[in-house]
């Protein structure tokens, strides 16, 4: 159990407002960030699969393999590629052995008879997620939609992602899922930070409600990159919201707080395409980003599998991850939000009073308390 004080510092607006970005922060926040990061991580991670080989989960594997399959085909078909070949698949394999997996296998050439099980098969297993912080980016109220592209450029992606009960490896149906990310040139949306969207743009932002067996998907763009992280989406899972005329959501208890990440490789390809080419901030690795070597544990990959549609990136991209949640979480102290959305337009929430003296704060709570809690 974690002691009273980390709770109570993890559900603090302090903690979640200044946290999960580097963009707008100075070097000692950004150092800030992990720091806090690992003292509540480090006590949360924890393997299940006792289910893993049930005939629930196996079921449940087959039908995700026939879903992916039926995804590839609708998008490659409506794009003009069916005589196109399935390239790069990510292999199946904490964040250094994920990501010292051979990720480029642009010369493996999947045909049309290549079984949909090895193209789409799933390297989840039933395995506790670990939670990371929100950022300070998140917006509330963000429209139930599918497509979040509001007209940006980038490389097309489709996301598949599928929520299980970490307990029983079953699907978890009527969950609200938001995923958030910057656009291809390191810009977010929705919120008043210098150089970011703006209050009245909601690119990279949407949710879904998963269905039956789990899952919500999302049409959106590879993110681009800015200083200080690892190229990465945001996604939070939120149990019993009310859903909306407007098609939006409010209420709920936030079961999951995460980010995914994306191999170097395709990342890097990636990045040598316009726009992404034009953006001069610097490009953070995986392995030294602040946050992606807590988010992956022995048993959790938070890389996104993927297949590249046709010849070329432009083509587009499917992808797909599986994340176990503990579904009697609550993590609902620590969404707060940097603006609420609303017809036409968003309002800033301002937490910049709350922030002021964070970073010296962080600084005297892990000098007393580091001895016998991290790494413990």
């Amino acid at each position: 159990m974690l002691p009273s004080w980390v709770v109570a510092l993890a559900a603090s607006p302090l903690f979640v407002g200044v946290l999960g970005h580097a963009g707008g922060h100075s070097d000692e926040e950004i150092h800030t960030e992990i720091r806090l990061r690992n003292i509540v991580a480090e006590h949360s991670k924890r393997a299940i699969g006792k289910c893993a080989d049930s005939a629930t989960n196996q079921a449940l594997r087959e039908r995700a393999l026939a879903r992916r399959a039926a995804a590839a085909h609708a998008i490659r078909e409506q794009r003009g590629l069916q005589n196109e070949h399935v390239l790069a698949r990510r292999d199946s394999a904490s964040l250094q052995k994920w990501a010292e997996i051979s990720h480029d296998q642009s010369s493996e050439n999947f045909s049309i008879d290549t079984p949909t099980s090895t193209i789409f098969a799933s390297n989840a297993t039933c395995a506790l997620v670990p939670e990371t912080v929100i950022g300070p980016y998140y917006v509330d109220g963000e429209l139930i939609r599918t497509d979040i592209t509001d007209g940006q450029t980038g490389v097309p992606v489709h996301l598949d992602v599928q929520f299980v009960d970490l307990e029983t490896c079953a699907g978890i149906p009527s969950l609200l899922i938001d995923i958030w990310h910057c656009n291809s040139t390191g810009v977010y949306s929705g919120v008043a930070a210098e150089g970011q969207g703006g209050l009245k743009s909601t690119h990279g932002r949407g949710a879904q409600q998963t269905d039956d067996d789990g899952v919500a998907q999302f049409d959106t763009l590879f993110p681009g990159h800015y200083t200080g992280r690892a190229t990465h989406i945001h996604v939070m899972s939120t149990a019993d919201a009310t859903v909306l005329p407007n098609s939006t959501f409010v209420g709920g208890t936030s079961r999951h707080i995460g980010q995914l990440y994306f191999d170097e490789d395709l990342r890097d390809q990636v990045e040598q395409l316009a726009p992404y080419n034009t953006n001069s901030q610097a490009v953070t690795k995986n392995t030294e980003d602040m946050l992606a070597p807590d988010e992956a544990t022995a048993e959790y990959d938070p890389f996104v599998n993927y297949v590249m549609l046709g010849a070329s990136l432009e083509d587009g991209l499917l992808m797909w991850i599986t994340i176990a949640l503990n579904t009697s979480a609550d993590y609902s102290a620590s969404v707060t939000p940097a603006a609420h959305y609303y017809e036409g337009g968003g309002v800033a929430v301002d937490n910049g009073e709350q922030i002021v003296g964070m970073v010296e704060d962080i600084w005297d709570i892990e000098e007393e308390h580091s001895g016998g809690l991290v790494g413990s």
